[in-house]
């Protein structure tokens, strides 16, 4: 029972409601969670969001309207995660968002001391009744996350003090502290009630988020520091492919075994291993006669169905990631990359290039839902609505040459992302696409991105420097 609030700090805890009242006998606790779901959804939150979710649907109708404000720390996930679609879309309906800080410091993603999780620091002021007008949000990006109260304290009266470069124009708002450039501040017109993610958290810096903008949003290919913008047909994925099981499917359809059988797989993201375009499949698959999870008996022979040539990974670790995307040699299922149908084996050759040039890490990492730093994670849903180049759109000519490309680098090893400015068949591989579409150089892409933090593993500045 709360009273009318003109301020509400909050650190909520981060739990999934999954996992809370494990004290009690299994009846009583599904009950009570059961419960808890009810009001969460009553209340415009997601219960797979976590509890943090509950607590700012239950603070909003008592925070004042018109000057009351709102101040969170919650996983960075909430800017992006599907799962707090609803609580993003609460914030844009009740509130303007007027501040959102993310770290991208290697040696801290967090703010708080409990968790090596991402964070995100969330300043939102309530709406007057009425009041729709259209805002923006500052979103201040962190190349070095203070770690001390003195220091945050002189951070925080850097920040405002600081006008945020707009997302539109150009240039960068640099955050400077003892000399040190430690962030930059960029202001993006915010959001319509609708919940999509805010893309303002994804880079460390404004000429990729620009970038990364221009791309998604527009279908233009815009590269820092070029003045010109060259149009790219796109669309999701899902529009042009069919994406595989979920790696939990295959344990109820089939067992795992070395011999040989007439269902191959492609087990294991080993980086070390992992280091081509193109890959051949290294275990086999059983189907079950009895499936697990209460399905029909022939469910592994269905699956089957799925399989596919064109892989793309369900989740990477940034820093050591060579292959996003890699073709194998015949239809695989996978347990660590989703298969991805199309109708003509040119699409998936395009597409394989597609995902490991600087255009498709861009859209990865505009993309992406991160949980710690470098780590990103792809759930079905989110690969489904990922943008990609409109492969449907190339001429036969365009594919022919795209099919020759891949087959002329399918088995050259792809150095790490964060080398990937120095990896010469990526660089290839970024030339030759840019020659069939008609793109600007994309070399200062390149080495932007293998410099993003959540790629490199490391500060942007160092201290001292």
């Amino acid at each position: 029972m709360l009273p009318p609030l003109d301020l509400a700090i909050m650190n909520p805890p981060f739990t999934r409601s999954s996992l809370l009242f494990g004290s009690l006998p299994d009846r009583e606790r599904t009950r009570i969670q059961s419960e808890i779901k009810a009001r969460l959804k009553s209340h415009g939150a997601s219960a797979v969001a976590g509890v943090g979710a509950a607590f700012v649907a239950a603070v909003t109708p008592k925070i004042r309207a018109g000057e009351g404000r709102l101040a969170l720390v919650l996983p960075l996930t909430v800017c992006t995660g599907r799962s707090w679609q609803q609580t993003r879309a609460l914030i844009e309906r009740d509130f303007r968002l007027d501040m959102v800080i993310a770290s991208h410091d290697p040696q801290r993603w967090n703010f708080s001391d409990s968790t090596d999780l991402s964070e995100a620091l969330l300043i939102a002021t309530k709406r007057a009744e009425g009041d729709t007008a259209e805002s923006r949000t500052t979103y201040v990006n962190l190349w070095e996350n203070p770690d001390n109260v003195l220091d945050a304290g002189r951070l925080a009266d850097v920040i405002g003090a600081t006008p945020p470069a707009e997302l539109e124009a150009t240039g960068a708002a640099l955050l400077e502290l003892d000399g040190r450039h430690i962030g930059e501040a960029i202001s993006l017109p915010q959001g319509d009630a609708t919940g999509e993610q805010w893309d303002g958290v994804q880079f460390s810096r404004a000429d990729l988020l620009r970038s990364a903008v221009s791309l998604l949003e527009h279908g233009e290919a815009k590269v820092p520091g070029a003045r010109s913008r060259v149009p790219v047909r796109m669309c999701p994925i899902a529009e042009i492919a069919t994406i595989g099981p979920d790696r939990r499917r295959l344990i109820d359809g089939f067992e795992e075994t070395g011999a040989p059988t007439a269902y191959p797989m492609i087990k294991g993201h080993d980086t070390d291993i992992r280091m081509t375009l193109s890959c051949a499949p290294n275990s086999y698959l059983s189907p079950l006669a009895k499936p697990k999870g209460g399905q029909r008996a022939g469910y592994g022979d269905w699956l089957w169905q799925k399989a596919a040539r064109l892989l793309v990974a369900e989740r990477v670790w940034l820093p050591t990631t060579r292959v996003v995307a890699t073709r194998a040699t015949e239809p695989v299922l996978s347990n660590v990359f989703w298969e991805i149908q199309t109708s003509d084996e040119r699409h998936e050759s395009s597409l394989a290039l597609w995902f490991n040039s600087s255009l498709g890490i861009l859209t990865l990492l505009a993309t992406r839902t991160t949980t710690r730093g470098g780590w990103s994670a792809l759930k079905k849903a989110e690969l489904g609505e990922m943008p990609v180049l409109d492969v449907r759109e190339l001429t036969d000519g365009q594919l022919e040459r795209l099919a020759a490309l891949f087959e002329e680098l399918a088995e050259e090893a792809l150095l790490p992302l964060p080398e990937m400015a120095e990896c010469a068949a990526r660089e290839r591989l970024d030339a030759g696409l840019a020659e069939v579409l008609g793109l600007p150089d994309l070399t200062p892409l390149r080495r932007m991105l293998a410099s993003e933090p959540v790629v490199s593993n490391r500060r942007l500045t160092e201290p001292g420097e």
